[in-house]
């Protein structure tokens, strides 16, 4: 897939338009319009949080740890 990051700077900074984008590129001028649109790259994001068979159990107490850490007075640097 073409780098959204690519096309911005082609229109932007070249002066492509949306129609030779798409032409050059073998990109819908929908799909140049949405990368020129969007600020971000698209992410992943998980639909569910997934199961932790193993580290489930000690969740509670590993996040007790880190509360009481926070909490903790910080050491002089050596």
């Amino acid at each position: 897939m073409v780098d959204i990051e690519f096309i911005r700077k082609k229109h932007f900074v070249e002066h492509w338009s949306i129609r030779e984008i798409s032409r050059r590129l073998r990109l819908s001028r929908q799909a140049v319009r949405r990368a020129l649109k969007s600020a971000d790259q698209p992410r992943y994001r998980q639909s569910q949080a997934r199961s932790r068979p193993v580290l489930g159990r000690y969740e509670g107490v590993i996040l007790g740890w880190l509360e009481q850490d926070k909490q903790a007075p910080c050491s002089a640097p050596l």
